[in-house]
């Protein structure tokens, strides 16, 4: 009896550790067969032959190891075709990141045959994106086979499946239309917002473009579409290239989405905030630099990618807190990347039993923040056209009550013009005398400095403003005491601005002669007092010896214009070519202001004449042009 108990125990043990192929349905791997965990890498499949007793049966479907050190698992099973046809099957790997995979076919503990796959030793885009191994049964056999999947940085995570060949295509085809939407969606997202850069100048869309580009090189299917581009013959090169994204592509990702969080929050109005997040941007450049001298591990890279996304979303709380009108899209949409890393990071670090999570739990994640973010982007342009659209509306309504304002003012502006045109005359004399009365108010001032100065330079200078001051107040004088407000009498105003010369120095054989023929307007009246004020007062100071002389000073309509002429004769003007202060000014006067031209003649004394047109000339002269 107890012959037939054993038997029975040892076929079902026996039946329990083959596994029967003849079945299109897909079969989990790891319930089916025994396992040793080689932490160093230290096995090979030699040694590995002589430890069958270290094989231990597991209850697991997934691998899911986390030590971030150089490790393998070796698989041992047995494949059972119970048919009279061959059958073949797919051994599938949902890890890509797998480094390398062995498939050992043995046959009395020797190696029949050895098939090799994993991410170093993918040469190009074969058609399907699932790492496999295919195998083939024979009719009616049963075989050994040891598989041995190694990684040397990564933690080391996988699920093996056998499938049949028609299920694997058409899982592994789904997948790819999967990444496939995934990855078009994004990058639809990426042109979109590279045109809105383009087209508003706005910084945040160049920053969440430059995300979602991190963001697409990120994700696994990124990888076969280079090695679809560029197919890799060299595992050095592929182990650079895994290298690059595990140290380089992800923390990109950081970098990227902390340029965006800064715009998309405006954390300039939280100074401390925006201090740390510029040295986060600080800090990754630095980081890229040592990092070409193998400075930082995996685990730290992993630790900083880690901790930042919980400091955002801390930053959006606070934004939250401080009623910030962006913080709740930011804090919805980095919840779902949050949740993304973190799947992905518990996935790749063997923390989340792979079981639990779904096929697709990080790309769907990452599309829903995207497409948040799009949205919210999206909105951003609607309420800045919202702002816009405001004021406009209220520019235009303050237009129009500004319009209807000034038209309201007008008419009463015109009322009252039409009731104060008798009081003009009065209201301008008035001005003038005002006018007068500050100017003889500012000679009075300069009469005190002089009372107070002794120095005989100053005195003279002051002197000279003194002068100029009182020839352009005589006119406003004349305005206030004549009802005439337009013209004055030129002779009557240069015999009182000479009256004010004769009074400012001691002349005994100096005389004086005027022609004056003409009117001047009240503007040419002070250009012209002006000249004459600084001719005449050169002419006193330098023209003459003790003998003295003669000063004429003539005003009359010549060609259509004004002549004014000023002479003596003295002993004549210096030849110093650099012109003074007055001289300056009198050709300033003359050229700029009265438009006219000026003309210095010496010739036993000095004969100073300008001719101009006057006011009413000048105006048709501009019609004329025009």
């Amino acid at each position: 009896m107890r012959i037939p108990i054993i038997l029975l125990v040892f076929l079902y043990i026996n039946l329990q550790a083959t596994i029967l192929v003849n079945t299109t349905n897909s079969i989990d791997l790891l319930p089916n067969s025994k396992i040793y965990h080689d932490i160093g890498n230290h096995e090979t499949i030699n040694t590995i032959l002589k430890k069958n007793d270290k094989f231990i049966t597991t209850n697991k479907k997934v691998i899911d190891y986390c030590i971030l050190a150089p490790e393998s698992v070796w698989i041992k099973f047995k494949l059972h075709n119970p048919t009279s046809s061959p059958i073949k099957k797919i051994i599938s790997f949902e890890n890509i990141f797998l480094e390398e995979i062995e498939l050992y076919k043995i046959e009395n503990q020797k190696i029949v045959s050895k098939k090799t796959t994993g991410f170093y030793h993918l040469k190009s885009f074969e058609g399907t994106v699932k790492l496999n191994v295919p195998v083939t049964l024979n009719p009616k056999t049963t075989q050994d086979y040891y598989l041995h999947v190694k990684n040397e940085k990564l933690s080391l995570w996988f699920k093996p499946i056998i499938h049949d060949p028609k299920e694997f295509k058409k899982e592994d085809t789904a997948k790819q239309v999967i990444w496939a939407l995934f990855f078009g969606g994004i990058l639809s997202l990426v042109l979109y917002n590279i045109f809105l850069f383009i087209f508003t100048r706005d910084e945040i869309y160049l920053y969440y473009f430059l995300y979602l580009i991190a963001t697409l090189m990120q994700s696994e299917f990124s990888i076969y579409v280079k090695l679809y581009l560029f197919p890799m013959h060299d595992i050095e090169f592929l182990k650079k290239s895994m290298y690059f994204n595990l140290f380089y592509t992800n923390v990109f990702v950081t970098f990227t989405m902390t340029l965006f969080i800064r715009y998309f929050l405006n954390t300039k109005l939280y100074p401390k905030i925006d201090l740390s997040l510029k040295l986060i941007i600080f800090i990754i450049p630095v980081y890229y630099a040592l990092q070409i001298f193998n400075i930082f591990t995996v685990p730290q890279v992993i630790l900083f990618q880690f901790l930042t996304p919980y400091y955002y979303f801390g930053i959006g709380i606070y934004a939250l807190y401080k009623k910030n009108p962006q913080a709740k899209f930011f804090l919805l949409g980095w919840s779902f990347a949050l949740l993304a890393w973190l799947s992905l990071f518990f996935k790749f670090l063997g923390l989340l039993p792979e079981q639990y999570v779904f096929t697709y739990t990080f790309e769907t994640l990452i599309m829903a923040e995207v497409i948040l973010f799009a949205i919210s982007l999206a909105y951003r342009i609607k309420t800045l056209e919202k702002k816009k659209n405001d004021l406009t509306q209220t520019l235009l309504v303050q237009q129009q009550n500004e319009s209807n304002r000034l038209e309201q003012i007008v008419n009463i502006r015109t009322q009252e013009l039409n009731n104060e045109l008798k009081q003009n005359e009065l209201l301008l004399k008035e001005l003038h005398h005002r006018v007068k009365n500050n100017m003889q108010f500012i000679t009075s001032l300069y009469a005190l400095k002089l009372n107070d100065n002794n120095d005989k330079h100053i005195q003279e200078k002051l002197y000279d403003v003194e002068r100029k001051i009182h020839a352009m107040s005589i006119v406003h004088q004349m305005l206030y005491n004549q009802k005439n407000l337009v013209n004055i009498d030129a002779k009557e105003y240069f015999e009182k601005v000479l009256q004010n010369i004769k009074d400012s120095f001691e002349l005994e054989n100096i005389t004086f002669e005027l022609d004056i023929n003409s009117f001047l307007d009240t503007e040419e009246a002070i250009y012209c007092g002006l000249i004459v004020n600084e001719l005449v007062t050169n002419a006193v100071k330098h023209a003459f010896d003790s003998k003295g002389g003669i000063i004429k000073i003539s005003l009359n309509s010549v060609d259509n214009g004004t002549l004014l002429e000023v002479s003596d004769n003295g002993i004549g003007k210096g030849t110093s070519t650099k012109a003074n202060f007055g001289e300056m000014m009198v050709e300033s006067l003359a050229t700029d202001q009265l438009e006219g031209n000026l003309q210095v003649v010496v010739d036993k004394g000095t004969h100073i004449s300008l001719w101009f047109k006057n006011k009413n000339q000048k105006s048709n002269g501009e019609y004329n042009d025009s």
